[in-house]
């Protein structure tokens, strides 16, 4: 069988199998097929192929007469890389791909399916095998074991480049209860070399490090984060982001220039005035107390902002006293071209550049790079790696030294830093460069994670009006006549969110029956003539009525910059609390308006479950029977099940408030 597969590698992927990882593929089989475990984890260095071993045990399983194999990604970049560079090539039409939230694939019935974990979760697919990507994800956190225990795989194969014994021990006991213990294969740099003489290490390692704000930083962050601070829009985001790439010294710089752009505000003073070093400054001492200067250097630092990168020479100057230096844009061609030779003569361990040193270094004795920010610009982050990624060559244009390079890329957690490096690197893979060694962790880390700490803070469930406070306040009457879409950056966040199954969304039952109360006002009016009607039926009800005429008697609400308004978030584990109290809520209203009914109808088109209100009201000798159309996004069964209730609870609400505005 192995043969085959190294065949089939050879037409579709030009390349023969190395011998080590034949080794190790031969090893896990070896492992099953005795039935010493159902659960192996295997640990191999990155670069040294995991995903051609990956390849063959799903090629393994469908040979065994597997029906079918998940592939997890954390990332949707790994997602894409791996599907296009390596599944689709071998596998062709028997493999699909999906991190959207989408079931596409999963209802098609492709053999196999490479997905994150959130998405297979959602999907819920029946599934024999599980080859799990980055493995060390699956231990201790709750979302994997979550998604592996609920999918109930008969085998569970695992890669990573590295397990610290620590997690070995962190397996949730249902795996081990549905697949006994796992069974841990190791092979390092040295181990593979002894496997097989021709194995060449990587050129580098890449790690992500959390840079983690204190309270004091979050709080001004979140301020921004939702909309709590006031001032010219764009200067707003700037600062923004300026506060969680470069840290709070770069930050104060700039707002010291902002004066009369944004209104004051106690937070962003009491963090000014705070003493404490930038929460990037933080995570720059902590990294160089895991990778020691003494180990690395020359170490290369990127901050593309001046004043954090004088804040990281004080703030790491005790570690290595005179022998870090300051790279700047006013930093003159000699006094670069000196700073550079002196690295190369080992008389400096440390080189912290802002953008001049992105083209202007060239120092490939460096082992260690440290990213604080990530460029926007996929060329500047390709430069920032091409200060690593080079060898140092002899006389002759060899190499002559094979030394492993390191980059660590510090990000700060729940904010788009996490997104921009995974653009980034989209970006580079786009055009063609190998960046897969650089392996995110990025599930939990992104402003989705941020959104959901919020509503969890706000007691399970909040409004997204009151999450983003940039919205503003707007009328029924100004949606129904004059409906303009409100364009929130924390709506993309959101939408993520409900994607990935992370929060549900409702519509505000008391807020949308409130609208759907002046629709049947509209429709009451249109038929209505008299004293009576004068008092009620008011110009912008009228209005609402020709609307009803205009449009058949049928009313859409589906631009999700309006719907934001309306909508309320919760935690999944709230949603039978929340249906059970709207049923309540509804039953009691029934009884109160025995005149009226409601019926539903609905239609789903790809990711929108637009369901349609159909009212019947008897009143005044007259019946009136218009329609609301309410759309809800990215629903699942369980999320239908929310909003055919939501909608219920809309309807009889808005039937009690347009009678008590008749009486």
């Amino acid at each position: 069988m192995l043969s085959d597969f190294g065949k089939l590698v050879k037409d579709k992927l030009g390349y023969n199998l190395f011998p080590y990882q034949s080794y190790v593929s031969e090893r896990i089989i070896r492992e099953l097929e005795e039935g010493k475990s159902n659960f192996i984890v295997v640990s191999m260095p990155t670069g040294s192929g995991k995903t051609v071993i990956e390849l063959f045990m799903a090629y393994y399983f469908l040979k065994k007469g597997v029906k079918n194999v998940i592939v997890m990604e954390p990332t949707r970049l790994l997602c894409d890389q791996m599907y296009f560079n390596f599944w689709r090539k071998i596998f062709g039409e028997d493999v699909g791909m999906e991190y959207e939230g989408e079931c596409t694939a999963f209802e098609e019935g492709k053999k196999i399916i490479v997905s994150t974990p959130f998405t297979a979760e959602k999907c819920a697919p029946e599934t024999e095998a599980i080859i799990v990507d980055e493995v060390h994800h699956a231990f201790g956190d709750s979302r994997y074991e979550s998604t592996l225990v609920s999918l109930d795989p008969k085998y569970l194969i695992g890669f990573t480049a590295l397990l610290p014994s620590y997690k070995k021990y962190m397996v949730d006991p249902r795996l081990i209860e549905k697949l006994g213990k796992p069974k841990f294969l190791n092979y390092d740099f040295k181990a593979l070399a002894e496997i097989d003489p021709t194995f060449n290490p990587p050129k580098a390692i890449a790690d992500v490090f959390d840079a983690e704000m204190n309270k004091i930083e979050d709080s001004a962050y979140e301020a921004f984060f939702r909309g709590q601070i006031k001032g010219d829009k764009n200067t707003l985001k700037f600062l923004e982001i300026t506060l969680y790439s470069y840290g709070k010294e770069a930050f104060c710089e700039s707002l010291g220039r902002m004066e009369g752009k944004i209104e004051e505000n106690p937070q962003l003073d009491f963090l000014c005035e705070s003493k404490e070093l930038s929460h990037k400054a933080r995570a720059l001492r902590q990294i160089l107390s895991i990778y020691k200067i003494e180990d690395f250097k020359p170490v290369l630092i990127f901050t593309s902002r001046k004043a954090t990168a004088y804040e990281f020479e004080k703030a790491i100057e005790d570690l290595d006293p005179g022998r870090i230096k300051v790279l700047t844009g006013d930093s003159s061609k000699f006094e670069r071209q000196k700073l550079v030779k002196s690295a190369k003569r080992g008389e400096i361990d440390v080189i912290i550049s802002t953008l001049v040193g992105e083209e202007g270094i060239d120092i490939p004795e460096a082992k260690l790079l440290i990213m604080t920010d990530v460029p926007q610009s996929p060329l500047r982050f390709y430069q920032r790696l091409g200060r690593l990624i080079r060898s140092k060559t002899d006389d002759n244009n060899n190499d002559s030294e094979n030394t492993l390079k390191y980059l660590v890329v510090a990000l700060t957690p729940k904010t788009p830093e996490y997104d921009n490096l995974d653009d980034a690197l989209r970006n580079l893979y786009l055009e063609g460069v190998d960046v897969s060694y650089i392996v995110e962790k990025k599930e939990g880390k992104g402003p989705v994670a941020r959104v959901v700490d919020i509503v969890k803070k706000e007691g399970g469930g909040t409004s997204f009006s009151k999450l983003d406070s940039s919205i503003g306040e707007i009328s029924s009457i100004e949606v129904l006549l004059s409906p303009k879409n409100v364009e929130t950056q924390m709506g993309d966040y959101v939408d993520r969110a409900i994607k990935e199954g992370r929060i549900f969304y409702y519509y505000d039952v008391d807020k949308m029956a409130d609208l759907a109360s002046k629709v049947l006002l509209g429709s009451y009016c249109n038929l209505c003539f008299g004293e009576k009607c004068m008092k009620i039926c008011k110009d912008c009800i009228r209005e609402v009525g020709k609307l009803l005429i205009s449009k058949k008697g049928r009313v859409k609400l589906e631009k999700k910059g309006i719907l934001l308004h309306y909508m309320k978030l919760v935690l999944p584990e709230k949603v039978d609390e929340i249906m059970n109290a709207m049923n309540k809520e509804k039953d009691e209203i029934m009884k109160k308006v025995e005149c009226a009914s409601i019926s539903l109808s609905s239609t789903k088109r790809a990711n929108v479950y637009s369901i349609i209100i159909n009212f019947n009201v008897s009143v005044d000798g007259m019946t009136i029977y218009p329609k609301l159309q309410l759309d809800y996004y990215n629903a699942n069964e369980q999320e239908i099940k929310l909003a055919e209730i939501n909608a219920k609870a809309i309807g009889y609400k808005a039937i009690y408030l347009f009678l008590q505005q008749l009486k």
